[in-house]
């Protein structure tokens, strides 16, 4: 009996800790998706000083959740992430709107999929 109840303890920690980085998670993938929509909007004016600016802000946003991020994620999703940066931080210093506006893009589609390869779900799992 004592070893059941040891068991459901230990259970309802995982489920409460994967319900409180679950929640963590879409927080910071709403913050990463608002600025990268503010780079957007900076990149349709072709104001490509304010897009690098939000693009420095996304980069420290980013190294400051590095951790969290990194502790049980996948190490290639972030490496995506941080490819991606990159490129569009060189197409908005090159002023290829283009170029950079796909990138945006791309990084709005990872950060959008970012919290849901972290919910608590049995596909994510097994």
């Amino acid at each position: 009996m004592k070893g059941v109840i040891i068991s459901v303890c230990i259970a309802v920690g995982i489920v409460a800790g994967g319900i409180v980085y679950t929640n963590h998670m879409w927080k910071v993938s709403e913050e990463l998706q608002e600025i990268n929509d503010e780079i957007m909007e900076c990149l349709d004016r072709e104001d490509y000083d304010a897009a690098a600016e939000n693009t420095e802000k996304l980069t420290e946003y980013l190294d400051e959740n590095r951790t969290v991020l990194a502790a049980t994620g996948n190490h290639e999703e972030l490496d995506k992430i941080e490819m991606n940066i990159s490129e569009m931080s060189g197409y908005i210093d090159g002023r290829k709107q283009t170029d950079a506006v796909s990138r945006c893009k791309v990084l709005s589609f990872l950060f959008e999929h970012l919290p849901k390869n972290y919910e608590m779900k049995l596909e994510n799992i097994l």
